[in-house]
């Protein structure tokens, strides 16, 4: 979602201009949808109530695609964390915030 509203995973919430929020909440609406239209991400052992695998995973963008070309522009995936887990990025589509 964040690839998708072109937001750093490492910018402040606060930090995010009304046009930026709103953005990110059409990405949310849009991707959402998608997922669970496609029964969810079996990344490793999810499984739906019928016991069935996702299929979202193949749409993923930059998830667990860290060194992989990214889809827009060709630059390398990166993963940080934030707050503890895992975020997935690309440097040159999502740039980082500046320090104030």
């Amino acid at each position: 979602m964040l690839f998708d509203a072109r937001i750093h995973p490492e910018t402040p919430a606060c930090r995010l201009s009304r046009r930026r929020v709103e953005r990110l909440h059409a990405s949310m609406r849009t991707i959402l949808a998608r997922a669970i239209e496609a029964g969810g991400s079996s990344v490793q052992d999810y499984r739906d109530a019928d016991g069935d695998p996702g299929d979202f995973q193949f749409e993923h963008k930059v998830y667990d695609r860290t060194g992989e070309p990214c889809v827009v522009c060709g630059t390398p995936i990166r993963m940080t964390r934030v707050g503890g887990r895992s975020s997935h990025f690309c440097p040159k589509c999502q740039k980082k915030p500046r320090a104030r």
